[in-house]
């Protein structure tokens, strides 16, 4: 088995370096590439990925230039990608000790999945309750779970390659809800397994998009689960849910 790690990076250099090890960091019976794609940092970025690079060339694969953005480079990391587990995560998120041993252990052992949704942590402790909330939610047991409500954490989500190349790539007019929308398009295909195990950390800082941009990602997310599944009730619930989310969210921020 071999995984593809995708990583789209641009100017996050404080965050980089812990990305990496935790990719690198992983043992168990399987093959590991580490897609890393930057879109031209002017920060140490490129000097921490060289570094990398230098001591892990069968791992690290890599290349710094221009892109059209976070969905562009990862989409340029899926046509790149060569594992037969596929995952992308942000420069500013991490892994946790022994993550791929246990998403490996898992597809061996569950040849008919055909993707993977782990638990995932959080930075910011305030909102952990949001995380142990979307544990709970039963997304494996029928689509219109994931459909009223977006609670498969991306950084902890792992793909079969025969599933990535079904869906596609990412969509890139979607700025904060490409992934809800790749779940989405996922769901035609195959319901998610759900691993009850954390496996990544979510990173919240002052320039993330889940710290500046939630009200976006929630409209974003509404308009999604609109057009994917062109169910008025659906939608309906789906708005709801994110209104109660979006107060709850705005009383423990101030």
């Amino acid at each position: 088995m071999k995984f593809s790690i995708i990583t789209p990076s641009y100017n996050q250099a404080q965050f980089l370096e812990q990305t990496i090890k935790s990719v690198l960091s992983q043992r168990g019976p399987f093959e590991l590439e580490h897609l890393i794609l930057d879109g031209g940092s002017t920060d140490s970025s490129v000097a921490i990925i060289k570094k990398y690079a230098q001591k892990f060339p069968d791992v690290i694969k890599w290349q710094s230039k221009k892109d059209k953005g976070q969905v562009d480079a990862i989409n340029q990391g899926l046509e790149k990608a060569s594992g037969d587990i596929i995952a992308y995560l942000n420069s500013d998120d991490y892994y946790l000790s022994g993550s791929l041993s246990k998403v490996a252990e898992y597809f061996a052992s569950h040849p008919n999945c055909r993707w993977l949704v782990g638990d995932c942590g959080i930075t910011q402790k305030n909102l952990a309750w949001t995380f142990f909330i979307k544990h709970l939610w039963p997304i494996d047991r029928h689509q219109i779970f994931l459909q009223t409500y977006n609670t498969a954490n991306q950084p902890a989500v792992f793909l079969r390659r025969s599933l990535v190349r079904k869906v596609g790539s990412f969509n890139p007019k979607y700025h904060y809800a490409f992934d809800y929308d790749y779940w989405l398009r996922c769901l035609k295909y195959a319901l998610p397994h759900r691993l009850h195990q954390k496996l990544a950390v979510f990173r919240i800082h002052p320039l993330s998009k889940g710290n500046t941009g939630y009200l976006d990602q929630f409209n974003e997310d509404a308009k999604v689960a609109r057009l994917q599944t062109k169910n008025k009730k659906i939608a309906i619930l789906h708005f709801i849910l994110s209104k109660i989310t979006i107060l709850i969210y705005n009383l423990l921020k101030t």
